[in-house]
């Protein structure tokens, strides 16, 4: 099975036992779907400690591990996971709390593992532990929640203790072939990490490796109940949105980056573009030789997390959608030491660079560019992604000719469950190329890139962009005939553009097949749109304003006549 095609597959085991205690205050539970859940919700396994002396340990850490896993399957699909986790976790903690209130005792710490797709999202209360085996190295990734006093340690968070619930998240990237360990106290107070990674490196089946680390605790001194689970990732699907962004957030910004640099195997060549948002640079891979474009944010952006969601949108975007005429985003062969992604290098020329190069091209020519165009659109409509930034700065047209759709930067990704970004406005230096219905504020579809398109177009034959960029005049004013810029454009051209730079979106062309079909003049069909609500009222007015002077003219001249 490819890294493309693969689903998240884990597997796991779990073993809690008393130890020298009478009874076992621990409690271990785990979930693996195999239904549409794994993809939503994702892997769970949950440990919780009873505090000891409580009570209602046990009932705490019971009703913790089981209530987690039933309720956390339960919330709404659209809700992320961090979302998910603490309004459960927060409910669970209020009913514990209320009952320590009342009957005293309900008190327990509580780790959580969640593996949703290629993240792992960890959630911590107490002492009990998450750890990492990555490439034979083991990480502790959880902080005890532990305050010593002389020789004795006190719990300052649990579950229960307060009506208040503080709880530690991390979320981190998952590699194939990463070890994810939980243990009580029981096990890693006796045993340290050093032991504890010489187990987990040891082969054989996951339930023999649990039951070494419980033998092993308890064959060195445990006095309390011992508990683990263990987790190993085995296939991975290929990185959503969010799992890019948890890639990202975790590196540190770039330097400035010069010619002659070197940043994780990439020679720097040149800058190519920079801006107040970010930073384009040709670089060559010092391996391969192959010619790449880094793309990294401006420092200014620093604070910003919504720009590194952006960019990291921009990154799951590019690496997900392939087709020969939009620009393809590179996984990075090697680890890297802070925040960028990489695309191919087109070698070529803005749409704008290229009709000045070539001022005779033929209306063949022109059309078999915009057709490349709009087959790139389809692609990217037809995975739910709108660009909404279609302008001749972001078409490229390479040597041999192919047209390459850049710059993701702006793009609406619909259908993500976690990527609740913030619609920008439309950039100035892009109106005159943006649909009226975005510039009112409204969300972009695929009929707003289609005028975008139609746009360029209609600025390519005539040096001018429609209306000369006045949206106020689109409603009323009919679109000039490009004939009157352009005498050798054929008249058949009009309507089309008449029909996708239509005011209102319902009458545009309801996809880039169809207009990519009235391009190629296979459906011989009159494109032009009916004149709009308000041109119909005016041509109303006008008749009944001409009505009204003739009875008048006629009343006028009778009268004058008698």
């Amino acid at each position: 099975m490819t890294e493309k095609t693969a689903s998240l597959l884990v597997f796991g085991a779990q073993i809690s036992e008393a130890g020298i205690k009478e009874s076992n205050d621990d409690a271990v539970a785990m979930r693996m779907p195999t239904d549409s859940q794994l993809r939503t919700k994702g892997v769970v396994a949950a440990l919780a400690d009873g505090v000891s002396g409580a009570s209602a340990a046990r009932v705490a850490a019971e009703s913790c591990v089981l209530g987690f896993l039933s309720d956390y399957y339960s919330t709404p699909l659209l809700w992320s996971v961090p979302r998910s986790a603490q309004r459960v976790l927060e409910s669970l903690n209020m009913w514990l709390s209320g009952n320590t209130q009342l009957n005293g005792g309900h008190l327990c710490t509580l780790s959580i593992l969640i593996l949703r797709s290629r993240t792992a999202h960890i959630f911590q209360v107490g002492d009990s532990r998450v750890w990492r085996l990555r490439q034979n190295r083991l990480e502790c990734l959880t902080t005890d929640h532990v305050r010593k006093i002389g020789a004795k340690k006190y719990l300052t968070r649990a579950m229960g203790m307060d009506a208040r619930l503080d709880v530690d998240y991390l979320s981190e990237s998952v590699e194939v072939g990463d070890r994810y360990l939980l243990t009580s106290d029981g096990i890693h107070e006796v045993l340290s990490s050093a032991r504890i990674q010489g187990i987990l490196r040891g082969g054989g089946e996951l339930d023999n490796i649990c039951k070494v680390l419980i033998d092993t605790a308890l064959q060195s001194g445990a006095d309390d109940n011992v508990s683990c689970q263990l987790l190993e990732v085995i296939t991975a699907p290929e990185p959503g949105a969010a799992d890019t962004l948890t890639a990202m957030g975790h590196l540190p910004f770039p330097p400035p980056l010069q010619e002659g640099m070197e940043i994780d195997g990439l020679a720097v060549l040149k800058e190519l573009h920079a801006s107040n948002r970010s930073h384009l640079y040709l670089v060559k891979d010092t391996k391969t030789a192959e010619l790449l474009v880094l793309k990294a944010p401006s420092i200014n952006l620093v604070d910003d997390r919504d720009a590194i969601e952006r960019l990291s949108l921009e990154s799951w975007i590019g690496a997900r959608v392939r087709h020969p005429n939009l620009v393809q985003v590179r996984h990075a062969e090697r680890p890297r030491s802070c925040i960028y992604y990489l695309m191919e290098y087109v070698d070529g020329v803005t749409l704008q660079q290229w009709r000045i190069e070539h001022p005779d091209a033929s209306l063949q020519e022109m059309l078999f560019l915009f057709d490349q165009l709009l087959n790139g659109l389809r692609a990217l409509h037809r995975a739910d992604v709108i660009h909404a930034d279609i302008k001749p700065a972001n078409i490229m047209i390479q040597r041999d000719g192919t047209v390459k759709v850049i710059d993701y930067g702006s793009c609406h990704a619909r259908g993500l469950l976690d990527a609740n970004l913030k619609k920008d406005s439309v950039p100035l230096g892009v109106r005159q190329y943006t649909a009226p219905e975005v510039y009112a504020g409204e969300m972009p579809t695929e009929r707003s890139d289609l005028f975008s398109v139609a746009a360029v177009l209609y600025e390519y034959v005539t040096g001018i962009t429609p209306w000369n960029g006045q949206h106020d005049k689109m409603q009323s004013d009919p679109l000039p005939s490009v004939q009157q810029y352009n005498r050798f454009v054929p008249n058949w051209l009009n309507g089309i553009l008449a029909r996708a730079l239509a005011f209102d979106k319902k009458e545009r062309f309801s996809d880039a097949p169809e207009f990519r079909a009235a391009l190629a003049g296979k459906d011989h069909l009159d494109w032009t749109p009916a004149p709009s609500k308000l041109t119909q009222h005016i041509w109303q007015w006008i008749s009944a304003g001409l009505l009204i002077a003739l009875v008048v003219s006629h009343v006028a001249r009778t009268l004058l006549m008698k």
